[in-house]
């Protein structure tokens, strides 16, 4: 399965950034996630796609690698329109699921017919992945199982919490 993941909502959906730390505070919760991203996906790293924001800048479209994860940027468009876009595009909607909390992209996924998957849900996902390969990814709906104190240690250790 690739994934498809707003990345931003993702960010504050985990509570690990603050609006007014600056520029140096988001570069940092970027670099953090992606790296951790990376060490959770391991060699399915290259199945991950993250999408963040870049409105407030200029140029095109930036895509570049972080550890096989796929980062995508487009200066001066929101992440949530350049989802869109890519949503229209994708000839495999059954093979992507869209990871965001967002009502809007979670919506356009649907109307597309993407498997979607709540934040919170694939952070639980990647903390406690299936066991075999048969168990597949968790259901939208299926309750979130308990991380244990020394994965919950890591995870704060790894987000400054």
């Amino acid at each position: 399965m690739r994934y498809l993941i707003d990345g931003y909502n993702l960010l504050y959906a985990l509570g690990i950034v603050r609006r007014n730390g600056g520029r140096a505070a988001w570069d940092r919760a970027r670099r953090e996630l992606l790296d951790w991203l990376a060490d959770r996906n391991g060699k399915a790293a290259s199945d991950v796609t993250i999408i963040f924001d870049a409105q407030n800048a200029f140029g095109g479209l930036l895509e570049e690698r972080h550890r096989g994860l796929k980062v995508v940027r487009d200066r001066g468009r929101t992440a949530d329109d350049l989802i869109e876009d890519m949503l229209k595009q994708e000839i495999s909607p059954q093979e992507l699921t869209v990871v965001s909390s967002d009502g809007r992209i979670r919506d356009a996924a649907i109307v597309h017919g993407y498997p979607t998957m709540r934040c919170e849900d694939y952070v639980d996902f990647l903390m406690n992945p299936p066991r075999s390969s048969t168990e597949g990814k968790p259901r939208e709906n299926e309750k979130p199982s308990q991380t244990s104190e020394e994965e919950t240690a890591k995870w704060m250790k790894a987000f400054g919490g």
